[in-house]
């Protein structure tokens, strides 16, 4: 009986938090629930903070839920929101493979789908970068500093194989040097899991196996952080490194640039454009608009010669250049 009573009266909160049997409002307003995959990484924090802002200032509720790269989490935690009536659930998928189910409940439901950084088959768009087309952006533009600077490229790329939208970085990284024309070599290839401590633990080994390394790429701000700081672990001279990053997603990557290190450019993603281009997206879809499969966000190389066109450096972390980041998508 007590058993039956507690069940019962779970189910009576749920349907006066949800609303009655977890109906959409009538009143035409906006609620978005957001499953991110990996909220202690900067780049998530920034495009979440920038989501909110841009919820607020819409008069949007936007619910944002971490799944902690915890497939299991996140399928439960999707479940919860659209048994809190959501209108627009997003994900950034810790398995793009695993979402399929909650897309296809979702879309019962009548709820619309985005997601960011990979998509999902069933979902109504992806909001991101064109991956394979930044990475060439950034293997196009080592190949002419390589030539421009007299470089003879030892390359040591850190990646994360289990992301498809870093395989794909990587990808077009090695197709931009490949259609350059420069001689170059790809030495060691390693996973960093887009962490800094394991970057710099995974860097230690290829530089121990291979000290003539002098350029590294990495998949991320951390990872390309922590291959740099391997490389001044071994003691090696810094001078002879060129460090190339992606995303420029906060304090890391800009702390980098503008430092006194060996990280010459870096892939800038705009965090904050995503996260207003997530909102964007979800109050087009709530209004019936139908959208492209990739609603696409745009990328730039970033060096210490052109940061300024896009971010303010009197503040820290540097504030975005809304109008000039919009600009390169014209």
């Amino acid at each position: 009986m007590l058993k039956t009573m507690i069940t019962c009266l779970a189910a009576a909160l749920l349907a006066i938090s949800c609303g009655s049997e977890g109906e959409k409002r009538s009143d035409g307003s906006l609620k978005v629930g957001y499953v991110v995959n990996f909220m202690s990484h900067e780049w998530y924090q920034n495009i979440c903070k920038a989501a909110q802002r841009h919820a607020e200032n819409s008069d949007i509720d936007l619910i944002i839920a971490d799944a902690n790269m915890d497939v299991a989490a996140q399928i439960s935690k999707a479940e919860n929101l659209l048994a809190q009536g959501v209108d627009v659930l997003v994900l950034t998928p810790v398995d793009a493979k695993a979402m399929g189910p909650v897309v296809r409940q979702a879309k019962d439901a009548g709820v619309k789908v985005i997601t960011e950084s990979n998509p999902v088959p069933g979902s109504d768009t992806y909001v991101g970068i064109d991956n394979e087309a930044s990475g060439y952006k950034a293997g196009a533009w080592f190949a002419q500093h390589a030539k421009d600077n007299g470089i003879d490229p030892r390359i040591l790329i850190i990646g994360f194989p289990n992301f498809e939208d870093c395989r794909q970085r990587v990808a077009g990284f090695k197709r931009g040097l490949e259609e350059s024309g420069i001689a170059y070599q790809v030495v060691q290839e390693v996973d960093s899991q887009g962490l800094k401590e394991k970057a710099f633990k995974v860097a230690q080994d290829a530089l121990t196996a291979h000290p003539d390394i002098n350029v590294v790429f990495g998949i991320n701000d951390d990872s390309t952080s922590g291959g740099m700081a391997a490389y001044k672990a071994a003691g090696f001279d810094e001078n002879n490194l060129t460090a190339i990053g992606f995303g420029f997603e906060g304090i890391v990557g800009q702390s980098a640039l503008m430092g006194d290190s060996s990280y010459r450019a870096a892939l800038g993603m705009f965090p904050d454009f995503v996260g207003v281009s997530l909102v964007d997206a979800a109050m087009k879809l709530h209004a019936g608009e139908t959208l492209p499969a990739h609603y696409e966000t745009p990328t730039v190389m970033i060096t210490r010669a052109n940061v300024d066109q896009f971010y303010d450096k009197a503040v820290q972390p540097f504030a975005m250049k809304l109008d000039a980041v919009r600009g390169l998508l014209q």
